[in-house]
């Protein structure tokens, strides 16, 4: 993740889409924000409407690799899968941060068919279940938000509503608090789903 930006619109796949560089002052990494791109228009090339849910999962150890990160991101998904018969599909999205305040954590944000998933405290409540339940693992918590958002409602075709939800998620790419001290070199700062788009005639959906 070695190019940066501060600029606050990025072009991405022919668009220029708002990112949160806090009018220019702060860096954003250019791979990160093309990987938040590229899932949420697979997600709405499959669902006429995606619920984006942001979640921030803090943990104990300051571990090397990221098994734990991935490990509660299977779990969220199996439960999913099986409380919605119709969310067939979960696309992600992480950071791996390291703050003295908050040691080391994770930003997540989920996508759901929102068609079937609607509830963001749902899946909260089923992830700050995961950590208490899996405190062994690591675990410490997943705190609610009760003064920011946790979720956006994206609907294909509506650029305003993707703008919207692109510039939220774009302080997943922020290159400040990224932990480049404890985490191996084979260690990621960031990982993404790898839902692939649904095509027509050979050609991808026109989605925003």
């Amino acid at each position: 993740m070695r190019k940066e930006t501060k600029e606050t619109a990025i072009e991405i796949a022919g668009r220029l889409l708002p990112v949160n560089t806090y009018d220019g002052t702060k860096g954003c990494y250019v791979e990160m924000l093309e990987a938040i791109d590229d899932q949420l228009r697979a997600m709405l090339s499959h669902h006429s409407r995606v619920l984006m849910v942001r979640l921030d999962v803090h943990v104990h150890d300051r571990t090397p690799d990221n098994k734990i990160m991935s490990d509660f991101v299977e779990r969220l998904k199996r439960w999913a899968s099986g409380n919605y018969k119709k969310n067939v599909r979960t696309g992600h999205v992480w950071c791996r941060e390291l703050s003295t305040d908050k040691g080391l954590h994770y930003h997540l944000i989920l996508l759901f068919n929102g068609n079937e998933v609607k509830s963001h405290y749902k899946v909260w409540e089923k992830a700050q279940q995961i950590a208490e339940h899996h405190a062994h693992r690591g675990y410490r918590n997943v705190p609610y938000f009760d003064d920011r958002p946790m979720h956006m409602m994206i609907t294909r075709g509506d650029e305003a509503s993707y703008d919207k939800a692109f510039k939220w998620a774009s302080y997943l790419a922020k290159t400040r608090t990224k932990d480049n001290k404890y985490r191996s070199d084979k260690g990621k700062n960031y990982s993404k789903s790898k839902i692939r788009h649904k095509v027509t005639d050979d050609r991808q959906l026109t989605l925003i």
